[in-house]
């Protein structure tokens, strides 16, 4: 992480990005997001890299609780979330939902209802279908909006940084 730069500055823009993330975080209600909360609760840990792992972890699971609320609220089943995820994606058909072990029955009979919908049409989204993959995103990145907000001016150098990482973090395996 934070190739070239001394080992000491690395170690303090580790803990001040994982502060920055924990901070911003903190300020987001714990009400219908039960895998935030479990990762909130979590003793925070002293090695820095720890504590930026653990602050990332906050935010994907604040995201990933935000964004199921935002399909629960669209109407969506689990199995309909991951067959309409997929096909936005691109994915080859079932290639995603099949990896969540549900029945091919299961897959067969929230197809049929969500072609019966208008919201699929073979192995594509339908007009229909887009829309509401859109409209769920926005409805999860505007839950998202007090993070963004408690990060404030830091945000426009902390995406970069945050990206630089994750590519030496694919890089290197």
């Amino acid at each position: 992480v934070c190739s070239g730069a001394p080992s000491a500055a690395r170690s303090e823009q580790t803990r001040h990005v994982a502060g920055l993330l924990r901070h911003a975080a903190q300020g987001v209600a714990l009400t219908s997001r039960p895998l935030f909360a479990g990762v909130n609760g979590l003793p925070w840990p002293e090695d820095e890299l720890a504590q930026l792992w653990q602050a990332c972890s906050l935010l994907r699971e604040l995201r990933g609780d935000s964004h199921l609320a935002a399909c629960a609220a669209a109407g969506l089943t689990r199995l309909e979330a991951n067959i309409l995820t997929e096909l936005q994606v691109g994915f080859p058909r079932r290639s995603y939902t099949a990896t969540r072990g549900w029945a091919p029955e299961a897959m067969d009979q929230a197809e049929a209802g969500m072609a019966r919908r208008g919201l699929i049409t073979g192995d594509a989204l339908t007009g229909a279908g887009a829309s509401l993959r859109a409209d769920i995103e926005e409805r999860t990145d505007r839950q998202l909006d007090p993070v963004i907000h408690a990060i404030g001016p830091y945000v426009e150098t902390l995406i970069p940084l945050l990206d630089g990482w994750s590519a030496q973090v694919i890089e290197h395996g």
